[in-house]
């Protein structure tokens, strides 16, 4: 360790002593040393010895707070050991609904990392379903269908943007069962209700999803906040709205991505894409490519079934023109969306 701005002051840990190596002169003594007082020589040595456990957590049913009775090595009498072993595990787990919820948590545990969750949506879920167990709404349902049920709820309430299709795409649970069990959730915790969220948040993880470049998500997410601001996304599907805005700036930014595509990805079915992308395009239109030079419209595109093969992509406009602006001969160039459903070539 250096105190002067040189390596030359280093610690000496058996006498508590630093010392500079150049004149031998000790600069401080008796420096405390906060760590343990046992040596340890690998991690097994070390989790024998620590006699702190693991922070607090609503994952496990005795929220972290158990005891580990002592190894055979370190007692004479090992019958002894094991009959307190023994004891200490039926205490731990003695009653019947400590046997569900240990198993219930298990089982969350092991879903919410295959998704991949952060922790605190982890702890949110065991929260929820401790409430679900307490209150005996648990009985008559199938446990993955109920961890399915509070997994959603707690990505909601934390503002985490994983879709419902998504849930009973991996659990292979019906519509009906599954807000079956959100009503019991809702009336178990009518406090805990998500807040309102913009379908904006779902975006992100679509551009991921169709590996497009990130100025798709930043114009389609623009598209949407204009949309949600003015009151034209009320009442509409967040997921399927997000994913026809991504559809139409993918084509108008020359990234195009089939409706079929989009809706395999997210499972969504390609005639609710083709249904939002009808209203936006009747709402927020016409779509219009225009000169950066001279602003003249080299294509327009009013209503959906104008064109056979629908909206042109700013390719098509420019192999129409042999990629000259017809009036000023300017070269046209890389498509730019500056308004909502405006470009420039």
């Amino acid at each position: 360790m250096s105190l002067r701005g040189e390596t030359v002051i280093i610690f000496d840990p058996e006498r508590g002593e630093y010392v500079d190596t150049e004149t031998g002169e000790v600069i401080e003594e008796r420096v405390i040393d906060y760590g343990p007082e046992w040596r340890v020589y690998d991690d097994g040595d070390k989790a024998e010895r620590e006699r702190v456990g693991s922070p607090l957590t609503l994952r496990v049913h005795d929220q972290g707070l158990t005891t580990q009775i002592g190894q055979y090595g370190k007692v004479k009498d090992r019958l002894k050991l094991m009959k307190m072993q023994r004891l200490q595990r039926s205490i731990r787990v003695s009653t019947s609904r400590e046997r569900k919820l240990v198993t219930l948590l298990t089982m969350l545990n092991a879903e919410a990392s295959k998704l991949n969750l952060p922790e605190h949506v982890r702890e949110t879920a065991a929260l929820i379903l401790r409430k679900v167990v307490e209150n005996h709404s648990e009985r008559r349902i199938d446990p993955y269908i109920l961890i399915a049920a509070v997994l959603y709820w707690s990505c909601q309430i934390n503002n985490i943007p994983m879709y419902l299709q998504e849930f009973r795409t991996k659990f292979g649970v019906s519509s009906g069962d599954f807000w079956k069990v959100m009503r019991r959730i809702r009336d178990v915790i009518p406090d805990f209700r998500p807040a309102t969220t913009k379908p904006t948040k779902y975006i992100p993880r679509i551009i991921d999803k169709l590996r497009l470049p990130p100025i798709v998500g930043t114009k389609a997410a623009e598209l949407v906040e204009y949309m949600y601001n003015k009151g034209l996304a009320s009442g509409k599907s967040h997921l399927a709205l997000s994913a026809a805005a991504i559809y139409i700036v993918s084509i108008l930014l020359d990234n195009r991505r089939t409706q079929k595509e989009i809706g395999e990805a997210l499972g969504v079915s390609d005639v609710t894409i083709r249904n939002k992308y009808k209203e936006i395009v009747e709402r927020l239109g016409p779509i219009t490519y225009k000169c950066k030079v001279c602003d003249f419209v080299l294509y327009r595109f009013e209503k959906v079934g104008q064109d056979y093969h629908g909206v042109k992509t700013p390719s098509d406009v420019k192999l129409m023109y042999a990629g000259k602006c017809p009036r000023c001969g300017h070269e046209l160039g890389e498509p730019i969306l500056v308004r909502r459903l405006e470009v420039i070539l």
